[in-house]
């Protein structure tokens, strides 16, 4: 699960963060609250149009591929205009620093990992992984960080094991400098919490299922046979439920009734089961994901309420709340503007975005909703965090400047 992410030099991002870093906790000392808030489960991400909420959500999608694949394809895949016009400032890298809590296997307690990474660019503009590094924070009396990777330009050590709170290191080095580290490592089993950090970020999934009403939309693109999860569209969500029924087909008709008795009924859609007929497409792919057997670690939404009915919001808000309850080290981070899919979530799970447009790329600002007194009180009192928010009490009001240009742009 993501505690915090500090993004750097990187799209809009000058030097922002979401949550709480490994820095954070050091700062406050072992068995100290740190200044601001973590990531929990369940997450919210609010605020005005062009305030950075999408390009936050981007800016993650960005790193996973990196990870996963490289650094070159990662900066030119979905429409991105290559990495060294990603960079606010050339002369200095783009960096990331995200914290986790992972629990690498059952018979392993959770730990805490940060895990930073260094983007450069070469005099020709490629971009290539400057230094990662990977720490394991362990908490006792005081924070121990253990260093389980430590590389720069390719080259430095790794941790071989781990015993009694001491690391025994050998030297390694990567040969292309646009593949991370832990992507190669990672897929070791011998590296046990590289493995699951790895593990963790690959299985992050991003989410953009449609509201198309074509026909076609549920068989384009997809061979027949079965598949384990969705992919992000939903398109093979016929495979999906080929699978399920295969592998087991009373767990499939559970998820088939309990899906048909959560959705309001609806017009006819064709190509789902028989039973599910009268469901919206887009929620019942919601429903769907959230039923998975092997859910994803982290699932990024952007606007899951658009095109659903306010009672199909109440719907999809319940099943988000009940998905982080049975599944403590899985998380949900979502995008809206909609009241409606907040009111029963605590100061907590929100993060207003605001942007004030002081320079070129905007100065962003992300605060959690809970650091504000007035609206934790409020809250206390009984007001649902929906109306707090269409009470105005947690966008400030946008400067008459932004306003006109904002409409200029």
């Amino acid at each position: 699960m993501l505690v915090g992410a500090r993004v750097l030099n990187f799209d809009v991002f000058d030097d922002d963060k979401c949550g709480l870093i490994l820095e954070d906790y050091l700062k406050a000392g072992a068995g100290n609250k740190p200044a601001g808030r973590p990531l929990l489960n369940l997450n919210a991400f609010i605020g005005r149009n062009r305030t950075g909420k999408t390009s936050y959500i981007s800016a993650l999608k960005f790193f996973k591929k990196m990870v996963t694949k490289d650094v070159a394809s990662a900066s030119t895949s979905d429409d991105l205009p290559g990495f060294s016009n990603l960079m606010i400032d050339r002369k200095r890298p783009s960096s990331f620093k995200l914290y986790f809590n992972i629990k690498p296997d059952p018979t392993v307690k959770t730990c805490f990992i940060e895990y930073d990474v260094d983007v450069d660019i070469n005099v020709h503009g490629s971009p290539f992984i400057a230094s990662e590094k990977v720490m394991l924070c362990c908490k006792r009396d005081e924070y121990t960080v253990i260093d389980l990777l430590d590389l720069k330009n390719g080259e430095g050590r790794i941790a071989t094991s781990i015993k009694e709170g001491k690391a025994q290191y050998e030297e390694t080095s990567i040969t292309d400098p646009h593949t991370c580290a832990v992507k190669l490592y990672g897929g070791i089993g011998a590296y046990t919490y590289i493995h699951a950090l790895y593990r963790e970020i690959s299985r992050w999934f991003f989410c953009n299922f449609s509201s198309d009403d074509r026909s076609d939309y549920f068989e384009s693109g997809n061979a027949p046979g079965g598949h384990r999860h969705l992919n992000s569209t939903g398109s093979n969500v016929h495979n999906v439920l080929t699978y399920m029924k295969i592998d087991n087909e009373k767990r499939y008709q559970e998820v088939v009734n309990e899906i048909n008795d959560r959705i309001p009924l609806m017009k006819h859609k064709p190509r789902l089961p028989a039973s599910l007929e009268n469901s919206p497409d887009k929620l019942f792919l919601y429903l769907l994901l959230l039923r998975d057997s092997d859910p994803h670690s982290t699932i990024f939404i952007e606007t899951p309420d658009k095109d659903l009915y306010h009672d199909m919001v109440d719907v999809l808000a319940e099943e988000m709340r009940d998905f982080t309850l049975t599944h403590p080290y899985n998380q949900i981070l979502f995008t809206t503007h909609n009241p409606y899919i907040i009111e029963n979530m605590s100061p907590k799970e929100i993060w207003v975005f605001r942007r004030t447009f002081g320079k070129d790329t905007g100065d962003i600002e992300i605060v959690c909703a809970a650091s504000d007194p007035v609206v934790e009180s409020m809250f206390k009192q009984g007001v649902g965090m929906g109306a707090i928010w269409y009470g105005g009490h947690l966008d400030e009001e946008q400067p008459e400047d932004d306003i006109e240009e904002d409409e200029q742009k």
